[in-house]
């Protein structure tokens, strides 16, 4: 992944969260920053935040989660299309499941209550963030935990969410109904597409089911891939369409 630029470090006290140091740097109208928060002495979850420079007012927001043994810098050409979009992107690293710790897929069922306190917390440092209208998107393990906080009593700032290569989560679905996209590689080998399938069969709530021809375990998230285009700006248009 190549460097966006020098970092400019910057001090933020975010509330209710402790201090933190959030980094920022600017490339082709995005800012991206880093802010260092943590639910939890064995929870740390740096999240980095994209969005446009110099944006004012409120805005909607995406909430996205990495797969195992991945980072949110993995998905930044995406992250930087939903932000020039006018959307505002968090992603936490998650703690155990990240590519620099050694992975505890276990740990999966921990990530949603990371998901949902490294949205707040962001809410309270950056009062851009509209967290009434939050769509939730991850990739592979991502997507499951995406799936994950659509549980009952699920944060009514959810309006929709995306989940790409994830399987069905461990808890049930519940709470307010929100429309989900499902995108699935059909020769992924990862996460087989029948996988992708159960989780759909499982939701009750209005859906849409995208099979990418030929998609592998998520080649199509990359830039520069047969179906990066198509997949990119269907995720695009669903953002668009449910906030």
């Amino acid at each position: 992944m190549r460097r966006l630029g020098a970092f400019v470090v910057l001090v933020a006290l975010l509330a209710g969260c402790g201090g933190s140091v959030a980094h920022a740097e600017s490339r082709a109208g995005v800012t991206t920053r880093i802010l260092l928060l943590a639910r939890g002495r064995d929870r740390p979850l740096p999240t980095t935040i994209w969005s446009l420079d110099g944006l004012t007012g409120k805005h909607p927001v995406v909430l996205f989660s990495h797969g195992l043994g991945g980072l949110p810098a993995h998905f930044a050409p995406l992250a930087a299309t939903w932000a020039r979009a006018g959307f505002i992107v968090v992603a936490p690293t998650y703690p155990h499941t990240n590519a620099k710790v050694r992975v505890d897929r276990s740990d999966v069922r921990n990530q949603p209550a990371d998901a949902a306190f490294a949205l707040h917390a962001a809410e309270k440092a950056d009062p851009r963030l509209d967290a009434a209208r939050v769509v939730a998107v991850g990739f592979s393990a991502g997507g499951t935990t995406t799936l994950g906080l659509l549980r009952a009593g699920h944060d009514p700032g959810i309006v929709a969410a995306v989940s790409v290569a994830g399987r069905r989560p461990p808890s049930a679905f519940g709470g307010p109904s929100v429309p989900v996209l499902f995108v699935h590689g059909d020769r992924d080998g990862t996460v087989p597409l029948r996988a992708g399938r159960d989780a759909y069969a499982a939701l009750p709530w209005p859906k849409t089911f995208v099979t990418v021809p030929a998609g592998r375990h998520g080649d199509y998230l990359k830039v520069g891939r047969p179906g990066y285009p198509m997949v990119s700006a269907r995720i695009l248009a669903f953002l668009q369409q449910q906030v």
